[in-house]
């Protein structure tokens, strides 16, 4: 049983859900988490969302062996029902089990899964029983030889999945390379909250890391793994050590290929412009901090971190990979160069530096696109019309009719 402000234990109460809890569609999320990023950012407010249009919108996610889990935690301070699969590892049967008893005691209509652990867990909780899965799909990493393996596995369940989400036009062009037609895709962009980042406390970066007050910014943040393209920007940092006044870099993240990048950085004469900032809790004050916010990355999904970048209304420079020219269009929301290119990523970069009215134009115009097209309010109720049309489905009175009958 799930309670607004705690957690369940696997065998705890059985009590029954209110009668309108009841009857209100129920729709769970379940994510393996290891803390506070963009997807769940993304779950957390459309829980919040579907949670105001009256709907039963649950949180769910993986204990294994933590005593906390950032993002229940968070839902708890939402006030939003929340559950954790108690378990040291997602991969076992009885994280199964507890999942199925779960979803049957809450009578969940639909377990939106993300990620490759939630779909494999899932998919075997949901096999010829109610609940609808639905993945969400965000992209493929291929961040190691574990990781790829596991992708592989995901891409198994996923061609099985008879309806599937994702953020982009872009990933849904992969999910078709990877054998699931584009039929069964629905796209449904990343959103963010531009009265929210109205009220971000800019973190003072220049204060912080001891930088020159004449100093340009550029923040770049995410995991620093070999597709993020970071070894692209830090080739650009190089090329744009004439700017005047001087440019230097911030990265918001943690990952394998810090020692590398350290060392690349080292080698290019760009590490005194160049500060590792680790991983930050408050990215959204890092990026109102910046002058410049750039993405380097050779795969995307929708990137959360340009939404953000949006709204609080700053220029960006980004890759034209994956789903990122659905938002950023060049030369009116911002800028966009091939990846993998620092040559045209320094240009781009230097181009935005070198024309203040220009930059500040385009990030006005940004800011106007995320607030009117990439709100959390159309973005749900793009997904409501989604779960509804799933619940209208004929298979799936067939699976609440074997559901019903096979409930302790």
């Amino acid at each position: 049983m799930i309670e607004p402000q705690a957690a369940s234990a696997p065998g705890g109460s059985r009590r029954r859900p209110e009668t309108a809890r009841a009857t209100a569609p129920g729709i769970c999320h379940l994510i393996s988490s290891n803390f506070l990023g963009g997807p769940e950012k993304q779950i957390l407010e459309h829980c919040v969302q579907l949670q105001r249009a009256g709907w039963r919108a649950v949180v769910g996610s993986f204990r294994e062996n933590r005593s906390q889990v950032e993002v229940t935690e968070a839902a708890r301070a939402r006030g939003l029902p929340l559950f954790l699969v108690d378990t040291r590892s997602p991969f076992s049967l009885l994280a199964v089990r507890q999942l199925r008893r779960f979803l049957a005691a809450e009578r969940i209509d639909v377990l939106v899964t993300h990620g490759y652990k939630s779909n494999v867990v899932g998919w075997l909780a949901c096999r010829r029983r109610r609940p609808a899965q639905v993945s969400f799909v965000r992209g493929f990493t291929a961040e190691n030889w574990k990781v790829r393996r596991y992708e592989a596995l995901d891409r198994w369940v996923l061609r099985r999945l008879p309806r599937l989400l994702c953020v982009s036009e872009g990933t849904r062009r992969l999910l078709a390379r990877a054998g699931i037609p584009s039929d069964r895709v629905t796209v449904v962009h990343n959103a963010v909250e531009c009265d929210l980042a109205a009220g971000v406390r800019d973190v003072d970066l220049r204060a912080e890391f001891g930088l020159p007050s004449a100093s340009t910014i550029l923040v770049a943040a995410g995991r620093l793994s070999p597709e993020k393209g970071h070894r692209v920007l830090l080739e650009a940092m190089a090329l744009l050590a004439d700017h005047e006044p001087p440019v230097h870099l911030v990265l918001l993240g943690n990952g394998a290929e810090e020692a590398n990048l350290r060392r690349q950085a080292q080698e290019n004469g760009s590490a005194q412009r160049v500060v590792f900032a680790g991983f930050r809790r408050d990215v959204l004050g890092c990026l109102a901090g910046a002058d410049v916010v750039v993405n380097p990355s050779f795969s995307e999904g929708l990137p959360n971190v340009l939404l953000e970048a949006f709204s609080l209304g700053k220029p960006t420079v980004a890759t034209d990979v994956g789903g990122t020219a659905e938002l950023v269009q060049h030369g009116r929301t911002g800028w966009l160069v091939r990846a993998g290119e620092a040559p045209a990523l320094a240009a781009a970069i230097r181009a935005v530096l070198d024309d203040g009215a220009l930059a500040a134009s385009v990030a006005a115009a940004a800011r106007r696109r995320a607030a009117e097209e990439f709100s959390f309010v159309k973005q749900t109720e793009k997904l409501m019309r989604f779960y509804r049309s799933l619940l209208e489905a004929p298979d799936h009175a067939a699976r609440g009719a074997t559901a019903t009958r096979s409930r302790p």
